[in-house]
């Protein structure tokens, strides 16, 4: 998915201010880095429980990793699943706003992909840093 269907689509969802963000690999998409096969999306409890009364379903991927999920939308209301666990209100701290949409920083994508350490994350830390080299 491209920067523009991804805020497209998580500006439908029409959630409130503050209690979202859009984090893993959507804000290198959002950077123009690589697209995204999917949203992530970090939400609070509330928001979690109403996305789940609006027949988002539970997908159990690993332990500590079970979000709610709708069409390319995956929802936790936390980031536990490697060492790195980020809050709402961290991320949101650095976040960057595109067209009214928070994303997670590059920097704080970063910080999870390495915690992962996956090859698929180890592939994308390359091309943030190299993104990041760049735009210096």
């Amino acid at each position: 998915m491209t920067k523009d269907e991804i805020i497209s689509a998580v500006k439908k969802l029409d959630l409130p201010e503050g209690e979202f963000i859009v984090f893993g690999s959507c804000p290198m998409a959002a950077a123009g880095i690589r697209e995204s096969s999917d949203i992530d999306l970090l939400v609070t409890s509330k928001v979690l429980k109403d996305l789940e009364q609006a027949g988002w379903k539970r997908l159990v991927k690993a332990e500590n990793d079970a979000p709610l999920t709708f069409g390319d939308f995956e929802a936790h209301d936390q980031w536990s699943f490697t060492s790195y666990k980020p809050t709402l209100s961290q991320l949101l701290a650095t976040a960057d706003i595109i067209d009214g949409v928070p994303f997670a920083s590059l920097a704080e994508v970063r910080k999870w992909k390495q915690s992962s350490g996956r090859p698929k994350d180890l592939k994308d830390i390359e091309l943030i840093d190299s993104y990041v080299t760049k735009s210096k």
